[in-house]
Formats: structure tokens, C-alpha cells, sequence
């Protein structure tokens, strides 16, 4: 089927059916669920459907219920659909508008919400392990370990990340090293972004600047995955390295326990008794059984000397022995293990919303979850909420973008820095007459290259290839001796505090040199980069004169750039 006809038939047959998940769609067309997102932004742009969260739905059906219905009444939303076709929800979000979507449809609708990890608001109850408790106790552990053998000079790098729950095992787990080892230093916290290859980067980067570390503490196995594999491309010894995870949430990390090279303890999180318990608080609350506001579930400490006693290594990864769980932990909900109930009704679906489907926690929850379910007749639906977060993000990119090329005029001179926004924005600018651009980034200059109306001008350098822009003396040197109307600056970080910084100090020497080239400094930045603080400083916040962001940053964050006499843009979706 060519990529045409696949379109006319998802029109079909999302206006005969009303609304599609993508999954769905991918399954009936038999292609990727990134080829089904593209179609339906294609076909939401052309008008012949809705692009909704998870989906698509009818435009034609929208309009018939317009017309059908009272005026005061509007047309369902994709998280309202979600609302519906669920009895409870289980949700893990991360994205809290849409969290706020969600969460206000099913209190209204009376649909019971259980949160997992972090409460959100409006939930049941809460079903997660003492954050602060389990995190302290393994920094005492690892001040009472680790104390003796660097003879009290424990150097730790804090993977962290934004929620509120994350950030409490950061700071817990240095509560945890201080109260056996007081002068333990905290070298740097840094927000890994939950994933394996920012992780990795940070890392990198951090333990070339900050070659004392030795200790890493990562909030989750994601992030210890990430350092873990920095450290063994950077060849520093293990003896002299210590990765400790919170979570040991599949066999990735289970196996690098194990093995005890870098990863020498991990805080276990249980997957296999969380997923079970969550099923249950779900059929407790859809039953409308009184519930604690909180659910805690157990944790253990393990080495690799110990990770046997909790779990047995077979051909099909590690299993959790029950035996030993049972008899040591108290687990918050009984877990039924046949499929007899003696509740009066259950839930037929159960919706789980969840923000990092590659992690090996959300993986486990989802396995776990759906055999357990299965067995009482119930479905997990699952949604994942991290794709649409990417997309999201990448339609305010398209966004700033678009605005960032309206200040683009004919005769000027600009420069182009790298970055996610930069291809965005070279795209915009293509076919404007009487331009000059001046990139580093590889990515801009391919775009701009089949342009013969712009004048275009390579910086020259060393290729750094994870973020495909040209860094080094000779780029600087060329920098040094041109002189641009304006620039197009891009960052990875943005506080009052820090001002702007970045994650990789030859990208950072770099833009300061495009900084003393231009005369007009243009900071593009969607709403994720505010708050965070990278490696490296890129410059205080005066050399901005104009930020294109998205109307997620808030009002607050807003008018305090303002104060500092920088105009803010806001560039709408």
C-alpha cells in the first residue's frame, strides 16, 4: 500500500470508527507507530482528522455532534475518550497539563484514579516505596561502606531529575552519606532527564571536569545505565568508581549488580509486588473501598553478595523468590494468587498512563501488571504518555521557530548556533531573499545549502558528531573575524542563578564566541530548558536581548526576564 492510499484509508477509518489510538492504527496498517504519527500530523494539518493525545479523532463526527448538541456541551477530547473507555486509571505521568486534563474529566466523571510513584492530585491513593526513608538509608549505607576505603573523601555526582519524588532521593541520599560521613562533598547535581544517553553525556562531560568523583548516585536505573557506560568509555578504574542505582527495576541493572564491576549497590524497588498491588488498589477504588493515601511498598538494599537472596538468576533473566519477599516485607494490599474474588464487581479496563516506556520500571509494571490483571479477566490499557510529551515538545520547536524567522529581515547577517530548534529554524528561513547565515552546525548548513538565494558560511572545526556542530580553535578563529547582525543562540539550561549553561564545554566556548560576534543576541528556548543547570556556564542572562519561548513558560519565570530588560516572544502552537 503506498503512503497515499494508507492515508485516505486512516481517514476512513478513523471517521467510521470515531477515534484510533496510534497503536491501533499501526497494527491495522502494519507499520510503525512513528510513520502513523506523521501521517496523522499530516493529515490533522490538511484538515481531514483531529490529532488528539494517543490518536486521531473524527472531524466529521465532531461536527456532527456541534451540531447535534446544545451549545453549552463541546466535543470529547482525546483524554476525555481515554476517560472513557476506562474504569479506573493508573497513571505515572509526567506531563502535568496533561495531567490536569486527565485527572479534572475523571474526578467528573467519578472515574477512580490511582497514582503510582508521585501524587499527583485528586488521586485515591498513592501506590510508592518511602522515597525519603529508602533514599537515606542507602547514603548512610554508602557512608558507612564506601567512608573507610577513600578514607572519608567521598566525591558524589548526583544524577538527579525534576519531580518532586526524584528529587527527594537526591537530596536524601546525601542526608544519608552526611550523617556517617560529614565532609562529603557534593560535586555536582545535574538533571540527567531520566534518560540513558543524556545520562551518559552528562557524565562523560562531568567526570572530565570533575575528575575526583567517586561516587554516582542515580535516581533511576536509566540514569546508572548511562553513567555506567561513561565510565567504562572513559576506562576509569572500578576500583576507584562506585554507580549506585535507586531502583534495580529489570535485568539491566540486576545483571551490572551482579557483575560488580562499577555498580556495587542498588536500592531494589520490586516491580513484581508494586504492579500487583496497583492492580488491587485499582479494584479496591472501582469497588470504592476505603484506602490509606498512601500505599507503601517494600525496598531492600542489595550488593552484589546479596542480590541472590531476593532474586534467583535463571535462562529467562532474574525471578524474584516470594518465598523470601513474603516472609520479610509487608506489602500494603493482598496479593491474591488465584483468580478467585470475593469483591462484588471488578474493573474490564484499567487505564495506565505511563512516561518513559523504554525504562525497565515502566517495562516490569506493564508485564507484571497485565499478568495479574489477566487472570480476573481485566485489561490494562496502556498509554504512553512520553511519546506524546515528544511530540508536543517538538511542535513548540516547529513553533519558536516559525517566530524566531520572522525576525529575520532581508540585508542581515545572522548566525545560527546548533541545537534542536536550529533545523527547525533554517527550514523557516529557506527562500527569504538577501540573507546571510553563519552556522556551525552541520545540520543547518545541509538544509541551507539547496537555498542559492542564501549566503552561507561555514565556521570550519572539529566535528563534535553527538550534536553534528563544528567546535574547536579553528571555528573560533573564524568567529573572531566576522560580525553578525544577530543570533540565533541555543542552550541546555536556563536559572536567575546560573544564567545560561550548557552541557559540553567545547559547544560552550564556541557560543561565547558567536555571543561577542553579534550585535543582537536571540535566545531560543521551549519551556523544558528554564530551571535547569548544566555543566558548564555559558553566560549570565544580560547578553540576552530578545527569548522566543512557548506559552508553557510561566508567567512568573516571564516577567522576570522582562525585569532584566529582555523581550520576551512567545511563539503559539
Amino acid at each position: 500500500m503506498s503512503s497515499n492510499e494508507r492515508l485516505e484509508n486512516i481517514t476512513l477509518l478513523v471517521d467510521e470508527r470515531g477515534f484510533l489510538t496510534v497503536r491501533d492504527l499501526s497494527e491495522h496498517f502494519n507499520v510503525s507507530e512513528m510513520t502513523i504519527r506523521r501521517d496523522l500530523q499530516l493529515l490533522d494539518e490538511l484538515g481531514k482528522l483531529q490529532r488528539t493525545y494517543g490518536g486521531a479523532a473524527s472531524i466529521n463526527r465532531v461536527a456532527s455532534q456541534l451540531r447535534d448538541s446544545p451549545e453549552e456541551t463541546r466535543p470529547e477530547t482525546m483524554d476525555e475518550l481515554l476517560a472513557n473507555r476506562v474504569d479506573v486509571i493508573i497513571t505515572s505521568s509526567m506531563e502535568r497539563r496533561v495531567d490536569d486534563l486527565l485527572l479534572d474529566r475523571a474526578s467528573k466523571m467519578n472515574i477512580p484514579i490511582i497514582a503510582e510513584s508521585a501524587a499527583l492530585g485528586k488521586q485515591v491513593s498513592v501506590v510508592a516505596l518511602d522515597n525519603y526513608k529508602a533514599a537515606f538509608e542507602l547514603g548512610k549505607w554508602a557512608g558507612m561502606e564506601f567512608g573507610p576505603r577513600f578514607n572519608n573523601q567521598l566525591h558524589v555526582l548526583d544524577l538527579t531529575f525534576s519531580l518532586p519524588n526524584t528529587q527527594t532521593r537526591s537530596r536524601a541520599f546525601m542526608d544519608g552519606i552526611h550523617s556517617v560521613c560529614p565532609q562529603a562533598d557534593l560535586v555536582l547535581s545535574i538533571n540527567s532527564q531520566s534518560s540513558t544517553s543524556t545520562s551518559y553525556q552528562l557524565t562523560h562531560d562531568a567526570l572530565v571536569v570533575h575528575s575526583q568523583v567517586n561516587i554516582i548516585f542515580a535516581i533511576n536505573d536509566a540514569t546508572a545505565w548511562g553513567a555506567i557506560q561513561a565510565c567504562r568509555d572513559l576506562a576509569i578504574d572500578p576500583a576507584k568508581m562506585t554507580v549506585i542505582t535507586f531502583g534495580l527495576e529489570g535485568d539491566t541493572m540486576r545483571n551490572a549488580l551482579h557483575e560488580g564491576t562499577y555498580c556495587k549497590a542498588g536500592l531494589a524497588m520490586f516491580p513484581e509486588i508494586t504492579a500487583p498491588v496497583c492492580v488491587e488498589a485499582a479494584i479496591a477504588a472501582f469497588n470504592q473501598s476505603l484506602l490509606p493515601p498512601q500505599l507503601v511498598t517494600p525496598y531492600a538494599i542489595l550488593t552484589p553478595a546479596t542480590i541472590g537472596d531476593l532474586y534467583q538468576e535463571t535462562q529467562n533473566g532474574w525471578v524474584i523468590r516470594w518465598d523470601k519477599v513474603i516472609n520479610q516485607f509487608s506489602i500494603p494490599l493482598e496479593i491474591n494468587s488465584s483468580n478467585k474474588r470475593s469483591v462484588s464487581a471488578l474493573p474490564r479496563r484499567i487505564g495506565f498512563i505511563i512516561p518513559f516506556s523504554k525504562h525497565d520500571w515502566y517495562r516490569s509494571l506493564i508485564r507484571y501488571m497485565q499478568e495479574y490483571a489477566k487472570k480476573f479477566s481485566i485489561t490494562v490499557e496502556i498509554v504512553d504518555a512520553e511519546k506524546e510529551v515528544v511530540d508536543e515538545i517538538e511542535a513548540r520547536r516547529r513553533a519558536i521557530a516559525r517566530l524566531a524567522s520572522e525576525q529575520v529581515m532581508p540585508g542581515d547577517v545572522i548566525i545560527i548556533d546548533g541545537g534542536p530548534i536550529a533545523g527547525y529554524l533554517a527550514r523557516e528561513i529557506l527562500g527569504k531573499q538577501d540573507v546571510t547565515v553563519i552556522t556551525n552546525s552541520t545540520s543547518v548548513f545541509n538544509i541551507l545549502e539547496q537555498d542559492p538565494h542564501i549566503q552561507l558560511i561555514s565556521t570550519g572545526g572539529a566535528l563534535r558528531r553527538s550534536s553534528q556542530v563544528l567546535v574547536g580553535p579553528t571555528a573560533e578563529s573564524a568567529l573572531s573575524e566576522l560580525r553578525a547582525d544577530k543570533l540565533f543562540l541555543s542552550v541546555s539550561g536556563i536559572t536567575q542563578e546560573f544564567g545560561l549553561s550548557h552541557t559540553n564545554i567545547s559547544e560552550v566556548t564556541i557560543k561565547k564566541a558567536m555571543i561577542h560576534s553579534t550585535r543582537e543576541v536571540v535566545l531560543l528556548a521551549d519551556y523544558t530548558i528554564f530551571g535547569q543547570e548544566s555543566v558548564a556556564q555559558v553566560s549570565n542572562l544580560s547578553i540576552v536581548n530578545k527569548l522566543i519561548t512557548d506559552e508553557s513558560l510561566p508567567a512568573k519565570s516571564r516577567l522576570e526576564m522582562a525585569k532584566l530588560g529582555i523581550k520576551v516572544m512567545l511563539a503559539s502552537l
